[in-house]
């Protein structure tokens, strides 16, 4: 008897071990929906300040986001404002991250131009030569400071002097080509420099680069680097040579795709040879149709630009050198041609021709 219970009590432990197993089967859960972010958001300028801008957020499927502006900011705001505190070039990248880990970025570039936050102005005062400066800042100015650099046209002394003034008035010479450059700081610490070239006109600013065609009736065909194109190349250290007899009138035009008034250019003599090759009489001329042309300046020199250096006492740096002539009734036209009547000699080198509006 007692051999037959044994074998039935393995058999009953058996199969209540088989039934423990089936009444504890294991559950394998599911993998968790994945959620994407999406990154999306849109910028508005500050009205009245260049340097702030609001950022509103159109993201979704986020649990966190975080901002960087650029300039080393982090901000996790959802709809943040951000105040650069300079000029220049800024990438605002906005990363989303979702619950499951997932992140997506969308970036937009901001640029932060010096003329977009501060405009300068400047206007006759009725005194020869006297200007009155002007600065209109995108922003509340805390402090303002501006240098002048105003350069004396026969012996090319500059004499410097700064102002704090909001408008400040400054004298310069009749034909002289003078520099300035004004800083603002606003109440936010931002801060905006703008460096500008000026004469007794006013502002002038160089667009020698901005034509559409050009052309020249005599060229330097057997030397690629003092041919034609590097009167106007604004490398002031290449040069136009000419250096047979001289065909004359040198007939140089410019032309722009719309009419500009052009209140002063610029010579640059050459390098070498004295005044021999600096042109003697010369006119500027200009045209709306390529068919009547305006005498704009007419310049007769008795003395080449070298040789008038040298009679200042400016013998080292006779050479490579910017003349300017005002225009005295600047008008606004598309084509501008300089046409060289005579030189001192029978060849011809000059630097560059530059342009002003």
């Amino acid at each position: 008897m007692k051999k037959f219970l044994k074998p039935l009590a393995v058999l009953f432990c058996a199969g209540f071990i088989a039934s423990c197993a089936k009444n504890t089967a294991v559950t394998v859960p599911s993998d968790p929906e994945i959620k994407n972010p999406i990154s999306d958001f849109s910028v508005t300028p500050d009205a009245n300040d260049g340097f702030t801008f609001k950022f509103n957020s159109l993201a979704e499927n986020f649990s966190k986001l975080e901002w960087r502006f650029g300039d080393d900011t982090l901000k996790t705001d959802t709809n943040p404002s951000h105040t650069y505190l300079a000029t220049g070039q800024y990438v605002v990248d906005l990363e989303t991250y979702s619950k499951t880990g997932q992140t997506s970025h969308k970036q937009v570039v901001i640029n932060i131009a010096p003329d977009s936050v501060m405009q300068i102005s400047t206007a006759k005062t009725g005194v020869d030569g006297q200007l009155k400066f002007n600065a209109n800042v995108k922003g509340n100015i805390q402090s303002i400071a501006w240098t002048f650099n105003a350069v004396d046209p026969s012996t090319s002394v500059v004499t410097k002097t700064t102002s704090s003034d909001l408008n400040p008035v400054v004298s310069f010479a009749f034909g002289s080509f003078n520099s300035f450059s004004v800083t603002a700081t606003t109440d936010k610490g931002s801060v905006v420099t703008i460096s500008r070239n000026v004469t007794t006109e006013g502002i002038v600013t160089d667009i020698t680069q901005s034509r559409i065609n050009w052309s020249s009736t005599n060229d330097n065909t057997g030397n690629a680097n003092e041919n034609a194109s590097k009167l106007i190349d604004g490398n002031p250290d290449t040069k136009f040579g000419f250096y047979a007899a001289f065909p004359v009138p040198q007939i140089f035009q410019l032309q722009f795709a719309y009419p500009i008034t052009v209140k002063l250019y610029a010579i640059e003599n050459g390098n070498d040879s004295e005044s021999t090759r600096d042109p003697k009489e010369w006119v500027l001329e200009a045209s709306n149709d390529g068919n009547t042309w305006d005498i704009v300046d007419h310049q007769t020199l008795t003395i080449g630009f070298a040789d008038y250096l040298k009679s200042i006492g400016q013998s080292a740096t006779r050479y490579k050198r910017f003349f300017y002539y005002p225009i005295a009734n600047p008008k606004p036209y598309s084509m501008y041609q300089w046409r060289i009547i005579s030189t001192f000699g029978n060849a011809m080198q000059i630097e560059e021709l530059r342009l002003y509006k």
